[in-house]
């Protein structure tokens, strides 16, 4: 017992670094759920260029697709110049959740069980 005390803390301690360098694996957008400003915001510099939007978009399409989700409003789909309310060529924090809580109010609930 006096022995496997600190071999097991010994073991547990050379394990921490090891796990530590490994990066989480980045939390994919999830099914139904809205994505946040992290998903579309690709280098983390606070704001949202059009083809970080482009790219975000379309990979969130292509998950989807691959879901076997139906894409129906494909077409009314955002563009870039729509959610860059104030034309500054970049989509900040506050106007992409601005979007998504506009997104959210109007999209079709599903029908009642």
């Amino acid at each position: 017992m006096k022995i496997a005390l600190p071999l097991a803390l010994a073991l547990a301690l050379t394990a921490l670094p090891a796990a530590a360098e490994q990066p989480a694996p980045p939390a994919p957008m999830g099914r139904g759920m809205m994505p946040v400003f992290a998903d579309f915001d690709g280098n983390g510099d606070g704001s949202i260029s059009e083809q970080e939007y482009v790219d975000a978009r379309n990979k969130r399409i292509a998950q989807r697709a691959g879901e076997g989700r139906p894409m129906r409003g494909l077409a009314q789909a955002e563009e870039f110049k729509d959610v860059d309310t104030n034309g500054d060529g970049g989509i900040s924090r506050e106007e992409f959740e601005a979007h998504q809580r506009r997104h959210f109010q109007n999209r079709p609930m599903p029908p009642a069980r």
